[in-house]
């Protein structure tokens, strides 16, 4: 078991991600691609943790506008780069300071580079979520973040 929190991207989001990769896909077979319903940004990453208050504090992060941007590569990972401030919510969740907010679409060991520029969309969530490899995702807990303006 592994728990993480994560924001996942709204289904408009991911279905324009799911589009622009098509041709990548295509070009690409060997590779292992993630499925979009499993497309996330870890926010934090807790390993076999057991669940507790890991979303402590998350509510007072305002929401923060993302957008999907660029790729980038690391291990035999293809990552597809998150650009907005996640400033407030990094540090909300104690992350490490090297955290670079990504989503992993692919893995192999020939990782082509992906030119994307989403759209703009809000992330009103935080998830925390049990991963396992007989059940796949499951999430025990959400939080809204703030939409207030002060």
């Amino acid at each position: 078991m592994s728990l993480f929190t994560a924001i996942f991207p709204p289904d408009d989001v991911v279905a324009e991600l799911r589009e622009a990769l098509a041709p990548y896909r295509e070009a690409h077979p060997r590779l292992r691609w993630q499925r979009p319903d499993r497309w996330h940004v870890t926010v934090r990453f807790f390993g076999d943790a057991e669940p507790a208050d890991q979303l402590a504090g998350l509510d007072r992060v305002a929401a923060p506008v993302l957008r999907l941007r660029g790729s980038g590569t690391f291990r035999q990972v293809l990552w597809i780069g998150v650009a907005g401030d996640l400033t407030g919510l990094g540090e909300a969740a104690r992350v490490p300071a090297d955290w670079r907010p990504h989503l992993t679409v692919a893995r192999g060991a020939v990782l082509p580079e992906v030119r994307f520029t989403g759209r703009e969309w809000t992330a009103g969530e935080v998830l925390l979520v049990r991963s396992t490899p007989a059940e796949g995702y499951t999430v025990l807990d959400r939080v809204p973040l703030s939409t207030s303006n002060g």
